[in-house]
Formats: structure tokens, sequence, C-alpha cells
């Protein structure tokens, strides 16, 4: 190619170097990379392979400087979802509004035709919405995801919640529907909480928080205050020794009919950035309750990557509801989803494995797979002027429509691991980078109009 078009991969810790190892081979593609970073480590890391001038930074300093807005981009929500600014709104109002320039400026000096990266941090968030409310920019904000299910597939979607996909249409022919399995990551999750509930694992951390390990004073998405770090990591130590005296039922003990609704590890995106406006869970639990039909329970687990996030008043006031039951949370969630009336859940994978097996299910916010037929957005609206049997049989009455979005799915995913590669390190094997980049490279395509030569053979 004669001219290369530009991109921008915002710098997320270990995901970086990742990011990195696709940024030579889209390279080669005419395919220029610039990036945004907010760690200083990460910052010096691409300052060193890209130079200053593809590099913008944005810090803590960025607190005290005075900028104008350039639009109003709802900051109060931004702040609210994110885990370190809610804690110092003040500081988050300046930061978000005074990096708005800087970033309109970047990417519109550099031509930056798409933007790619999470959508887990306010600023993150910001980005989006300027890329999205700004047209004169010419630039797409894509967030490349795993699809949850089937195993070693993501996508790239174009709206904050993760819940519109952009469409690639591959050439892919799908015989017969997705099924439900456990996705891979859930063991490297598992193999995480043993780590973190062994001896060695606390005391680990308790090394880490008096050496400051890993922390960047600057960092906008870091407790950098001494007190809250403290607390923070106080309180979620005793949250995870109190958990244990929380009394769990077994899930065989269960006889009637019930909904299932699995809780979501807090702070999380999938519940304070995609679940936004349903992120307090034990509102919402209370609310579901309130809509359960006569002699039915409503049944509870907990997610086991959470176990600490939460103090025991929280189950204490859940098992205060009478016909409200916790189970174990080692309890296999297939086997509570099998005999289930009906799933319901933020955003969670539960729903999602439901309705590949044809339970019904719901999402307090939109995701994409909705488009199953058996999986339905609800509101509160919903849960005032229904009853969840009535809910639930009208989900069963639905179509089964799953061969259908496994077809949709798959025209629009790609192979490819797109995991950290600190936990995965088949992410940065040559089979896989050259897979992402192509799916990159499509997506851009799609965006620019221009014929990328590049093969993932």
């Amino acid at each position: 190619m004669t001219q290369s078009t530009n991109i921008c991969f915002i710098a997320n810790y270990t995901f970086t170097y990742l990011f990195h190892e696709l940024a030579e081979t889209l390279k080669e593609e005419g395919i220029n990379v610039f990036w945004i970073a907010n760690n200083q480590k990460i910052y010096h890391y691409l300052l060193e392979k890209y130079g200053a001038q593809k590099v913008l930074y944005i810090s803590r300093k960025d607190f005290e400087r005075t900028s104008r807005p350039i639009g109003d981009y709802k900051l109060n929500e931004l702040i609210y979802g994110d885990r370190v600014l809610r804690l110092e709104p003040q500081n988050g109002l300046q930061f978000l509004t005074n990096i708005q320039r800087p970033i309109y400026d970047f990417l519109k000096n550099h031509q930056i035709k798409m933007v790619m990266g999470e959508v887990t941090w306010a600023h993150e968030a910001l980005i989006h919405r300027i890329c999205k409310n700004r047209p004169e920019l010419h630039c797409t904000y894509l967030s490349p995801h795993v699809v949850r299910i089937p195993e070693g597939r993501f996508a790239f979607f174009k709206d904050e919640r993760k819940s519109e996909i952009f469409e690639c249409w591959n050439d892919v022919s799908c015989d017969e529907p997705i099924k439900a399995k456990k996705p891979e990551y859930l063991k490297i999750n598992d193999r995480k909480i043993k780590k973190i509930s062994s001896l060695k694992g606390r005391l680990d951390r308790i090394r880490r928080f008096f050496t400051n390990e890993n922390m960047d004073p600057l960092d906008p998405t870091l407790i950098v205050n001494q007190k809250w770090r403290f607390q923070s990591r106080f309180t979620e130590e005793w949250n995870r020794t109190r958990y244990q005296s929380i009394k769990r039922t077994s899930f065989n003990e269960v006889e009637e009919s019930y909904v299932f609704l699995g809780l979501h590890k807090q702070p999380e995106a999938s519940v304070d950035i995609c679940g936004r406006y349903y992120e307090d869970q034990l509102q919402n639990i209370k609310n579901i309750w309130r809509a359960l039909p006569q002699g039915w329970k409503l049944v509870i687990k907990e997610h086991t990557n959470a176990i600490g996030d939460r103090s025991i008043h929280f189950y204490k006031a859940i098992q205060a509801l009478p016909n409200v039951v916790l189970v174990e949370e080692t309890t296999n969630s297939y086997e509570i989803i099998r005999q289930a009336q009906l799933v319901i859940t933020v955003t969670g994978t539960i729903a999602y494995e439901a309705a590949l097996m044809n339970i019904p299910s719901a999402t307090f916010a939109p995701v994409f797979f909705n488009k199953i037929n058996s999986c339905k957005q609800i509101t509160l609206e919903d849960l005032n002027n229904y009853q969840l049997d009535e809910i639930a049989a009208q989900l069963n009455s639905q179509a089964n429509n799953r061969l259908e979005f496994s077809q949709y799915l798959m025209n629009n995913s790609f192979e490819g691991k797109f995991y950290d590669p600190l936990t995965t390190k088949a992410s940065l094997a040559p089979q896989n980078i050259q897979n992402i980049s192509f799916a990159i490279s499509k997506a851009l395509k799609i965006l620019v109009g221009k014929s990328f030569h590049y093969s993932n053979n």
C-alpha cells in the first residue's frame, strides 16, 4: 500500500504486550499504530518502541490542569461506574474534563480511523463517546472481547455495554446450534482463586501493600491513597474470612419451582459498565423477590471469584427474605440451570448458557445473546407489570432460533484467544497473533473501505 492507515490502541497493563505484538504484524500491512497510555511503566515501554509522537500519556497530573470540555459526555455516569474515580469524584470530574481536548486533538491530528481497547475504565468509555459523538473525526471505537461460548472466539463490540457486535460477515458454516460449555477462562479463575486464598497468597498481598510493588502514583486507575488502599485490602480479607460463617443450603434440598440468579463479581465492568443502572445487586434481588410467584423460590449462587467482595450483611439481608435460598458457591451452575423455571442475571454468562440449553433466561442489561429468543432483556417495569412465571411462559412460547443465532455469531466472530498474556501465554503464540491481526485488518477494511491483503494462513 502507498498510504498507511492509522489506528490507536488504548494500553491496558499486560494486555499492552499482546497489542504490541499485533502492532508489529499490522505494520507490515500498512496499518500504523498509535497509543494512549495511563501508566508510567507502560508509557515508557511504548516510548522506547514507538517514539513520543505516537503515544499520548494521560495521568493524575491531568487532575490539576485546566481545560475546557469539548462536549457533554455524562461524566457523572462515567465516574460512578469507575472503581477508582468514584472514590474521588471531584478529581474524576477534573480528569475527565481535562483529557478531552488532548484526546480529541491526538485522534484528529493523526487521522486515527479506529480506536481499539477495553471499556472498563472511565477514560476508555470517554474515548468511546468522543469517537461516537464527534463524526468529523471519522473514527470508530471497537472493543475486542471473547464471546464466552464457543471457546477460542472473539468479536468486536461497537457499544460500551458490549451488546452490539460489529458485523464482519465471515463465511463460516454452522450445522448445529452452539452447545453450552464452561469457558476455559473459568479454569484460569479457579487457579487464581486457589492462589489468592492460600496462606502464601495472603502473605504476598500484605508484602505488596507495604512495598508498593507495581504502584504508580500517577495512574488514575489505581487507588494511591494509603488509607483507602489499606481499608480496601483489609475489608476484602475480612469479608473473605467472614463468608465462611454464612450458612449455605445444599442445592439437593431445593424441591420447589425456582428462579436462579447468579451473583456478579463486583467491582467489575460486566456489572458496573455493561450493567449500568442495575449495578446494585442487592436491590436487584429484592426486586426479583417482589415478583416471585406464590410457592416459588429464588435460588442464589455466589460467584466463586467474588468471595470477599461483599460483607456478611449482604448475605444476611438476602437470607432474611422468605423463599430465598443461598446455595453453595461450588455447586455446578449447569445443574441449577437445567432445573430452573427462569434464569436471571445482569449480564452474566449463566443467562447465555441457559438460552443455549433452551431454558428461559433474562438479563437486566442488553447483551448480544438477547438475539436468542429464549433470552430477553427485562426492565423494572416488566417486574412491576408481570409475575416471573408469566415472563418464563412467554419465553417458553418463542420459536427456537438457536441455530440461526449460532450462525450469526460464527459469521461475526473470529478464531483467536483474546486473553491477558500474563495468565494465558497462548495469547502470544504466532498463529494466534496472525488470527487476531487478520480480524483487525478485516474490521478496518470494512470501516475505511481499503483492501488489506492480509492472510491468516
